[in-house]
This record gives structure tokens, sequence and C-alpha cells, in this order.
């Protein structure tokens, strides 16, 4: 099941300021590695598709291209859902830096669910 991105109007900028390549140099196994943000404007609507990639081993694993929600406030905000949990994420730029607040969510009920937030560089 993928979320669904509802498109937002062309006031937003484009591309957006959250787009491109984010890398997380200190991530430690099972932690985000890397994110990419894709940001397109087609006909006064802005899309954006995110991906993210976790630290696994013998290399990162890899979450689909999924669509994200553009925020009221700016950033975005989408679910990655995988096979034993759902990745639900908040990104924001700030200069430099991409906060990405995440909470896992794994789907065993009897597994809490854990909030992380990374910063990552632009590559």
């Amino acid at each position: 099941m993928f979320l669904s991105a509802g498109p937002a109007n062309a006031d937003a900028a484009c591309p957006l300021p959250e787009d491109g390549v984010w890398v997380n140099p200190y991530a430690k196994r099972k932690e985000i590695t890397r994110i990419e943000i894709e940001s397109t404007c087609q006909d006064g609507t802005v899309r954006a598709r995110v991906r993210a990639f976790t630290s696994c081993s013998p290399r990162d694993c890899k979450w689909g291209w999924t669509d994200a929600d553009l925020r009221e406030r700016g950033g975005l905000r989408v679910d990655l859902v995988g096979f034993l949990g759902t990745k639900a994420m908040t990104l924001t730029r700030f200069g430099n830096l991409l906060d990405a607040h995440v909470i896992d969510k794994p789907h065993d009920p009897d597994i809490a669910a854990q909030e992380t937030t990374y910063n990552l560089i632009k590559k």
C-alpha cells in the first residue's frame, strides 16, 4: 500500500528546497544513510517523490520511490511501507541540512514504534 500524493499548487517553489540527494555519513546499522527527493512542476502542479536507503549488510537497503505530500508549513510527509513495517517521515530543509524525523512503525503490534531524527547533508 502506497501513500498517494496530493498535488500542490505551483505557489510552492519548484524544484522544492528539499529536492536532491541527502546523505548521513554517520549512519549506524539500520539507520537512514541516504534520502533522494525529486520534485516536478507541470501545469501549475507540484509533485514530489521520495526514496530512502538504510544501512544494511553487505549493502544499503533501498525503499522504493513513494509519492510525498507537501506540508502546509513547508517540507514533505511520506510513508515508506515495507514488509516488516512503515517509516513515517517528515522531511524539512534547514539551510544545508535536511531534518528527517522518522517514526518506525512495525507491523507487529508487540513491537513499539521508535522515533528518530536524522540530520542529512546535501550530496
